[in-house]
């Protein structure tokens, strides 16, 4: 296709870039996300892996399309952004996203009570925004009928959390979806443009 890239078997021409990856099971279909860099050909892996952050060489078989939001030229200042994340971030895993995000130190910042919690994708979403300095995708069109009630309920009881002080930020975003983005350089993009699109994304790789 298309614009979507084997990251480690198909050569993207690009001289610098970021990128939104993916990893596929055995079922080609999306579980993990991770933002994809090349620098002075150097490709890196920068994600969440549900307890470290890493930034390391790509070592993976991703699949990757390319995003416009960020120009080439800032490629060295977004993986020194990268760097202060690594250093100063402490995630924990969960499915909430409510427009949160990390500052130039790498600090994170959030109005909801929910705090640093977040999926490979949300950290992808706190990356984006931060650097950005605006939100990545619409995060409000996904709501907390995108993640069954069942989740919320164990997760607060497990972690001692207040349902009503966390619901507000349940919500989960797919790696397909965030995927299927990089495809839209308007932010913030929107579910609607997501999911004008994902069908051929899915179809894509499953026929790969």
């Amino acid at each position: 296709m298309f614009e979507i890239i084997n990251t480690l078997n198909e050569e993207d021409i690009s001289e610098n870039y970021l990128a939104i990856g993916s990893l596929i099971n055995e079922n080609k279909e999306p579980f993990h996300a991770a933002l994809i860099i090349k620098y002075n050909s150097n490709l890196l892996q920068y994600h969440y892996t549900g307890s470290d952050i890493e930034l390391s060489d790509v070592n993976f078989e991703y699949f990757h399309k390319r995003t416009k939001t960020i120009h080439k030229d800032e490629i060295p200042a977004f993986i020194a952004y990268c760097n202060s994340i690594k250093k100063n971030a402490n995630p924990i895993y969960g499915y909430f996203y409510s427009g949160e995000y990390y500052d130039n130190n790498g600090e994170h910042f959030s109005e909801k009570a929910i705090g640093e919690r977040m999926t490979c994708v949300g950290f992808c979403l706190n990356v984006l925004k931060g650097f950005l300095e605006k939100d990545y995708l619409n995060y409000i069109d996904w709501d907390s009928s995108t993640q069954g009630n069942d989740y919320l309920l164990k997760y607060a009881e497990k972690h001692n959390l207040d349902v009503a002080t966390i619901q507000e930020s349940h919500r989960r975003i797919s790696p397909i979806e965030i995927l299927t983005s990089g495809f839209f350089y308007n932010i913030p993009i929107s579910k609607i443009e997501i999911d004008s699109k994902v069908d051929e994304v899915k179809g894509y790789l499953l026929n790969y």
